[in-house]
């Protein structure tokens, strides 16, 4: 089962307004449950690369099953890191991306992976 536009949509205005609220420019991006962009939002002063970086980590949420901030005990290992490698830097360890129950995940990028995942986690709570 795929997201709707509609919700997705919901999830990066809820994700922009918890950045906003912690003074904060992010880009936020829902995929579907095989990596495809479903939404992409790019608030105003957020740094460009954080649009590859956002769409990378819910990517690897999707292809995990898991949030990223999980993963990041394993970034270094060599089987991970075989992974970035082979994907083309498609998977990347780090907070700021949590998969979805109907599929897709949501992920955050711009802040710390703590601030990332902050504003992740808020919207998945609001609209999730």
């Amino acid at each position: 089962m795929s997201i709707s536009i509609e919700k997705a949509m919901q999830l990066v205005q809820a994700a922009h307004a918890e950045a906003e609220s912690i003074d904060l420019a992010v880009t936020a991006v829902v995929v579907d449950e095989s990596g495809r962009l479903i939404a992409l939002g790019r608030m105003d002063g957020a740094r460009p690369i954080s649009v590859d970086i956002a769409t990378n980590k819910a990517y690897t949420a999707v292809s995990f099953k898991q949030p990223t901030q999980e993963l990041s005990g394993v970034a270094g290992q060599a089987w991970f890191q075989s992974l970035i490698v082979s994907s083309g830097g498609k998977v990347m360890a780090g907070g700021g991306a949590i998969p979805l129950e109907d599929g897709g995940a949501l992920a955050v990028a711009g802040g710390t992976d703590e601030q990332d995942h902050r504003c992740a986690e808020a919207a998945i709570h609001r609209f999730g």
